[in-house]
């Protein structure tokens, strides 16, 4: 039965871009599928705010933008997104966790509508580098927003994804593998964009229904991983 979407389901969206040195050899590719992800999303109908962060060992979380509509964020480009360093993924998925319970409780406080919370986790490496945050606490706290109704999502090269994201109580139906070249990476985020795109034209009611199946059963970047094995 289909739901009628209600304008106050407002939509919440937290990017966290993994800017270690890694990422050096694809910084532009990840540049461009970051703007088309953005374009796109500020075409999309309903309410929505995004705050983006990205994270490396010099600077954890370094918050690009905060609480902005999608076309009000302001594109990357390479002054901005510069890899460098290892990656403290657990130290900036708590840090980011703190900072949407903050965003949460002062909307509460002041009575305005509640939003649905995304989180967006885009690397291409293992965690190596948190000092604050631990494996277990981080799955102590993603298990507790999940419980809540909000949905995770990690798309993750140059490692087994499902079994990372597994370690931190993710659900396989919001993962993704991709490999770090120019046109696997374009893939991912055309996916990780037409799944956004969705689940911001769902209800309230739909989106908590289909939290642990983000990408709907289809990733399109892993399936092209398989059709290259397969040549």
């Amino acid at each position: 039965m289909h739901v009628e979407k209600k304008i106050e389901d407002r939509a919440k969206i937290w990017f966290l871009l993994d800017r270690s040195g890694s990422m050096g050899s694809v910084a532009e590719d990840v540049i461009g599928g970051f703007n088309y992800f953005l374009a796109d999303q500020a075409t999309q109908a309903g309410e929505c705010r995004m705050t983006v962060v990205q994270f490396d060992s010099e600077d954890p979380f370094e918050v690009i933008a905060d609480g902005k509509k999608p076309d009000d964020v302001p594109e990357l480009n390479d002054s901005v997104y510069q890899p460098r360093g290892l990656t403290p993924l657990y130290d900036a998925m708590g840090e980011l966790i703190k900072r949407a319970d903050k965003r949460i409780a002062k909307r509460a406080k002041a009575e305005k509508s509640a939003e649905d919370q995304l989180v967006v986790v885009f690397t291409d490496g293992l965690e190596n580098d948190s000092h604050r945050y631990d494996r277990p606490k981080v799955f102590e706290l993603v298990k507790k927003r999940q419980d809540d109704g909000w949905a995770f999502v990690f798309m993750g090269a140059n490692q087994d994804s499902y079994a990372e994201g597994d370690k931190i109580g993710l659900d396989d139906g919001n993962v993704q593998n991709y490999t770090s070249d120019s046109a696997n990476i374009a893939m991912a985020y055309q996916s990780m964009n037409r799944a956004t795109s969705e689940f911001r034209g769902k209800s309230s009611q739909q989106r908590v229904a289909d939290k642990a199946d983000f990408f709907g059963g289809l990733k399109e970047a892993e399936l092209e991983m398989r059709r290259r094995k397969n040549r």
